[in-house]
């Protein structure tokens, strides 16, 4: 530990109170020294930025030697505090003195990013601050509605593999995976309800569920991998594929044509050379903010790669509850 600051758990830097602090810093603890190891580390300052109270970080902020101090990959405990939605902790670092411009990983500042959040009024009235244009406005609004839909449904996607696809529709889909559209019915909302990841059709078939300008395709036990699924839509479509690796991990494959064209694991912080559809759907958010939108912002960023911008309210029941068909998939693989 750094003279005590390591010692703290997670838990204890939520409960962690000012008389705590004192004790600590007077025995010597540095609020600018490494926690973790040498490839992923950060300082107490930082913790406390996520966990610690403003109260907390006030006082360790005015016994930090520069208040912008970095962690591993570049980022300052300012930008903690934004990535995690801690509007009171935000106003005590800009009042300890942090930049809010100090560029970070990949060049994008912690008011950059506050820009993109409700916590924007904050980092607009301070000096040097350049509004967002109003195509970066839009462009951050409809990736925030993609992401409302998918937040406001209770999704458990662990092990599920999710497609998007644009340029078809759920009849059509319904006959490139081999069907026919009039013998596969619409499923009543029993039927749907039922079709969960132990159900014969949600294990051997391929849910169909039609949306604006494509559909959503899920799967429990992958009757058809990514790859062949894509092939079948072919000609015409955009698809990206979602695959929730119940090992951990989310992989992510878009595909033109039925071609694969990317392959990445997405929902990880951001890196230098990611995309900026990552920043744009929020992969860098933490703390309470991240764990409330669950997998929202990673299924809103599949459906837009996949060219499908917009979805009604309720579309997102096709992952949360069942697809509207099912399709029996012939010559599945498995």
């Amino acid at each position: 530990g750094v003279c005590g600051w390591g010692d703290l758990t997670f838990p204890r830097w939520r409960g962690l109170d000012l008389a705590a602090v004192e004790e600590l810093l007077a025995g010597g603890g540095a609020v600018d020294g490494r926690l973790g190891d040498e490839r992923d580390w950060e300082t107490p300052l930082h913790r406390a930025a996520e966990y610690g109270s403003a109260e907390v970080v006030a006082a360790m902020a005015r016994a930090a030697p520069a208040v912008d101090v970095s962690d591993h990959a570049g980022r300052t405990p300012l930008w903690q505090a934004v990535a995690c939605g801690r509007a009171d902790v935000v106003r005590v670092l800009l009042a300890a003195g942090a930049d809010a411009w100090r560029p970070g990983v990949a060049g994008w500042t912690p008011g950059r990013l506050g820009l993109m959040t409700e916590l924007a009024p904050i980092f607009a009235a301070l000096p040097g601050a350049v509004e967002l244009t109003a195509g970066e406005r839009a462009a951050q609004d409809a990736a925030g509605r993609l992401i409302d839909v998918f937040a406001a449904e209770q999704i458990f996607a662990e092990g599920m593999l999710v497609s998007f696809v644009s340029g078809v529709t759920e009849d059509e889909a319904i006959r490139r995976l081999g069907g026919d559209p009039g013998a596969v019915p619409v499923l009543e909302l029993d039927d749907v309800l039922d079709v969960g990841p132990y159900d014969t059709h949600g294990n051997h078939g391929v849910g169909v569920t039609g949306v604006r300008r494509g559909c959503i395709l899920t799967q429990h036990a992958h009757a058809l991998e990514s790859n062949e699924l894509m092939r079948r839509m072919g000609p015409g479509t955009t698809g990206y594929s979602v695959f929730f690796n119940p090992k951990g991990g989310v992989i992510g494959d878009l595909y033109r044509d039925g071609e694969p064209v990317r392959h990445e694991e997405i929902g990880l912080e951001p890196y230098p050379d990611d995309p900026p559809e990552h920043w744009l759907y929020r992969f860098w958010q933490r703390g309470e903010t991240a764990f409330q939108q669950g997998d929202a912002p990673v299924l809103a960023y599949a459906c837009a790669m996949a060219g499908i911008s917009r979805l009604r309210p309720g579309d997102a029941m096709a992952i949360s509850a069942g697809p509207r068909r099912v399709v029996e998939v012939a010559g599945r693989l498995g």
